[in-house]
């Protein structure tokens, strides 16, 4: 089982990357986030990694830490969650927000991740909401409140932005402005940025 790939990033195109390790190169599949948070091609990489092996293929799921991996299994345990859609809700969603929503039963937010209905999010708060509450989020590479990033982030994907976008223009605000910087105020420099 292959738990870690560390080697030169080669490619990186939409959730797909490869990495080369000893002059192999290793496909892998990452989400959102994970893919938002990687160096550009050709600089070093370490990579968490999942084997997920089915009667006919080997795919090899990649994340930037290993608490999105520790996530990334308790999604697939769930019944009905496959790697594919574990890597759509960490795409569509920070990991302290899902696990904020998680904990707080909040069928709404959950259910408003892409190619989540109401049943599945139901049944991810019944399965998750005792598990979820031993993961420790690590800090933040930037130092401001994790909830006004996340706050920020969600509205901003309610006003039609992605995960992507919403994330990185929130983060640039904050390391613009500093830390003490309000929701409401990332939003408003984060819709400059993005041109609305």
């Amino acid at each position: 089982m292959i738990s870690q790939l560390t080697g030169t990033l080669v490619s990186k195109k939409k959730n797909k990357i490869v990495v080369d390790v000893g002059g192999i190169g290793y496909l892998l599949t990452v989400s959102l986030s994970t893919f938002s948070e990687l160096p550009s091609e050709h600089s070093k990489v370490k990579i968490f990694t999942y084997q997920h092996i089915r009667e006919n293929s080997v795919e090899l799921f990649g994340f930037s830490s290993e608490f999105e991996k520790e996530l990334f299994l308790l999604l697939i345990n769930v019944s009905g969650i496959g790697p594919k859609t574990a890597t759509d809700i960490l795409s569509n969603t920070s990991l302290t927000g899902f696990k904020n929503a998680i904990i707080s039963q909040d069928i709404k937010t959950i259910s408003g991740i892409r190619g989540i209905g109401k049943k599945t999010a139901e049944k991810l708060i019944f399965e998750l909401k005792d598990k979820i509450r031993e993961f420790n989020i690590p800090d933040s590479k930037i130092p401001a409140s994790q909830s006004a990033i996340d706050d920020a982030i969600e509205a901003l994907k309610s006003l039609g932005f992605t995960y992507i976008q919403a994330k990185e223009s929130a983060e640039q605000t904050v390391m613009r402005l500093g830390k003490n910087v309000s929701t409401q105020e990332i939003v408003k420099q984060a819709l400059k940025e993005l041109g609305r």
